[in-house]
């Protein structure tokens, strides 16, 4: 059992991504964004849900790119570009199934 609460922290100059666990079937990472630091668009050649912990800011899947707040989430088919931009400190949880070899 795993509280991801207890793994929220900030870096000053870069996101922080936390690898939460890891199989062939799917990877679990913990992003933490500070105000006004961004994750950039990139794809994966797997399907990615992005889940708003906490926080404010933006995700941007394709071309298009949505306000969210805590609570909000989106996925992502695979080749399709996706990335994050914080407005306020934004805690994401990105579940990528199946794991990127």
């Amino acid at each position: 059992m795993l509280n991801i609460l207890e793994k929220v922290s900030f870096l000053p100059d870069k996101p922080r991504k936390e690898l939460i666990f890891n199989s062939k079937n799917m990877r679990v990472v913990l992003f933490n964004i500070d105000a006004g630091q961004n994750v950039p668009l990139h794809v994966s050649e797997s399907e990615v849900l992005m889940y708003l912990v906490d926080g404010k800011g933006s995700f941007t899947v394709g071309e298009r790119t949505d306000p969210v707040e805590k609570g909000s989430f989106v996925v992502c088919k695979e080749n399709e570009p996706h990335g994050m931009k914080a407005d306020l400190s934004m805690t994401v949880l990105a579940v990528i199934s199946p794991s990127p070899a």
